[in-house]
């Protein structure tokens, strides 16, 4: 694949991160790069030179988008919220197309899974901690969250840990990495051991399970559209639907060139 392709998918990848309910993993699979990223991470060493050229400028634009665009994008976020939103809603939809290519609803249990897969940002509150405990034990288990939001497409873990109370946590332990040697220490086993864990039960669903896993992430997708509606369809009127439609459809064509 050619680098400069790579480099602009890492980008989006890295902007899909800080949209509310957006997860970057969830990017990369709709713009067809998640599973050849999943094989380099899991087995990098065994042929180091061809997953380096494959992981090095989707990286670079992943870094790039961390500490150049994502500034852009938040302010864009702050002071022009909803032609934002409806920019990003197009570019996801703009990799529909191409993404329902690579799966079917083979069984009746797919349209199951499915709405599971669609419902489960939904139901995630209800397992909320309004007091979590700031524990090392779970300072551990919020690093493999983290790690498992990372790898699994359709997950936001901003949006994850503000569910379960514990987005300031975890922003502390980032921003502020040793104010809580410890704290850091645990939470970096946690993250580290996740990444490892998850990549490897991922393939294995890739392996195996490859179906079912992209109706899991179609769900999530769906998931994902449908949030971002909800966010924007109180701002609709008579004279905002037509500038609206413009950058819906101009972020469609964006990823749409990308995604063929």
């Amino acid at each position: 694949m050619n680098s400069l392709f790579l480099f602009i998918k890492g980008i989006l990848i890295g902007i899909g991160k800080v949209i509310p309910g957006v997860s970057g993993s969830l990017i990369a699979v709709i713009l067809h790069v998640y599973e050849e990223a999943i094989l380099a991470i899991n087995h990098f060493f065994e042929h180091p030179k061809k997953y380096f050229f494959f992981l090095a400028p989707l990286g670079l634009g992943v870094v790039v988008s961390a500490i150049l665009f994502s500034n852009v994008l938040l302010f864009f976020l702050n002071h022009a919220y909803y032609f934002t939103l409806f920019l990003f809603i197009g570019l996801i939809l703009g990799t529909v197309p191409s993404f329902q290519k690579e799966f079917s609803f083979v069984k009746k249990s797919d349209y199951f899974i499915f709405l599971v897969a669609f419902l489960f940002p939904i139901l995630i509150p209800l397992f909320s901690f309004h007091n979590p405990s700031t524990s090392y034990g779970y300072l551990l288990i919020l690093g493999f969250i983290d790690a498992a939001t990372m790898v699994i497409p359709g997950i936001s873990g901003t949006a994850i840990f503000l569910m379960l109370g514990s987005y300031e946590t975890v922003l502390e332990l980032v921003g502020n990495p040793f104010g809580n040697v410890c704290g850091t220490l645990f939470f970096g086993l946690g993250l580290f051991f996740g990444i490892i864990v998850v990549s490897k039960l991922v393939e294995w669903f890739l392996k195996k399970k490859r179906n079912v896993f992209y109706v899991i992430i179609d769900g999530l997708l769906w998931s994902s559209i449908a949030y971002l509606l909800s966010l924007v369809s109180g701002s609709i009127t008579l004279f905002s639907i037509i500038p609206y439609f413009l950058f819906l459809m101009l972020g469609f064509f964006i990823t749409y060139s990308f995604s063929k």
